[in-house]
């Protein structure tokens, strides 16, 4: 099912993030259009903790990079389009400067998407070429339901890895390492006994 879109006419950034400050959530801005999305299923729930131990681990002994979550990001202004990447990892300004926007105000040296429902699966590859074209370096779109994990950073074109492989976080994240398949499996901190 594709994302629904909630309104007639164009939405502006305010209030898009008046929408925000009222406690609306899964929305995102496409051409000026205001999609909603399905809440994030439990597939993505289980990659965004698994992705999130080993993350906050490296970024710790890292001086210049740190990540936000679910953190709107302005793609275009003209009309105005909107996503909200499950994370965003960023290498420039004051270390956590972006973390109490409500919007951030520089772009994201790397975004990780979690391509789990269906609206979130539906155009991903117009979301991928939107980071791009907006000056994000890098884009991973992590699949719950092949459990491939795809990368992207130009000049490179895109790769895919398996769950058997590694994903290797080089050039944003060097020395970072995850198996892919332990994206895909229930946390053991949150099975039932």
């Amino acid at each position: 099912m594709p994302p629904t879109p909630d309104s007639t006419g164009p939405i502006t950034v305010q209030q898009y993030e008046d929408r925000l400050l009222e406690g609306d959530r899964w929305i995102e801005l496409v051409a000026g259009r205001l999609i909603r999305l399905n809440p994030p299923d439990e597939l993505h729930g289980d990659v965004v903790r698994n992705l999130s131990l080993p993350l906050a681990k490296y970024l710790k002994s890292s001086a210049d990079t740190y990540a936000c979550f679910e953190l709107p990001l302005v793609l275009a202004h003209d009309p105005v389009t909107i996503r909200c990447p499950a994370i965003s990892c960023f290498q420039s300004g004051d270390r956590f400067a972006q973390a109490d926007n409500l919007i951030a105000t520089e772009a994201p040296a790397l975004v990780i998407e979690v391509a789990s429902t269906n609206d979130r699966r539906d155009g991903m590859s117009e979301r991928v070429k939107g980071y791009l074209e907006a000056g994000i370096k890098g884009v991973w779109v992590i699949d719950p339901i092949t459990k491939h994990v795809h990368q992207f950073h130009p000049p490179t074109s895109g790769r895919m890895f398996k769950e058997t492989q590694t994903l290797q976080g080089e050039p944003f994240l060097p020395g970072f390492k995850i198996s892919i398949g332990d994206l895909f499996v229930q946390p053991k901190w949150d099975r039932k006994q």
